[in-house]
């Protein structure tokens, strides 16, 4: 009992730590692009300047290819539900997932190959009422 309390205490803190200093402009820049397709990735990527943390070719990057405007509402009580620190939304959305072809690329010769367009509920961390971060996503 002791034990898993104490892991369910640190799960959350790492997720209230790997969100701090993100903000949901910074979350758009990275997350959203309407209309989107999968042969896309690579250019929205690069002029962007997505990167990994460390400034490498980032291995994976979603981008939510609907509406800005219904995103913040998950972080509401009747947009989402609690999980695991983060908020899983109801709704689905469109999303285009970009894998790195070549995991030891770096920028600017990051190649992304792109799947979907596939309608998942998306799984976000918020603050102040607002996406921060994109955790992940499922059917």
């Amino acid at each position: 009992m002791k034990i898993s309390i104490f892991a369910g205490v640190l799960l959350i803190s790492a997720a209230l730590i790997s969100v701090d200093g993100q903000t949901w402009d910074w979350f758009q820049h990275k997350h959203i692009n309407a209309g989107m397709t999968s042969g896309q990735c690579t250019m929205v990527i690069a002029a962007r300047g997505i990167v990994d943390p460390h400034g490498g070719c980032k291995g994976l990057n979603t981008f939510i290819t609907g509406s800005v405007n219904n995103i913040p509402f998950i972080c509401s009580p009747v947009g989402g539900t609690p999980y695991y620190g983060y908020r899983i939304s109801y709704a689905t959305f469109p999303i285009v997932d970009c894998y790195l072809v070549n995991p030891n690329a770096v920028p600017p010769y990051c190649q992304y190959n792109g799947v979907g367009p596939n309608n998942r509920r998306i799984i976000i961390a918020c603050r102040n009422g607002q996406p921060v971060h994109f955790h992940g996503s499922r059917v």
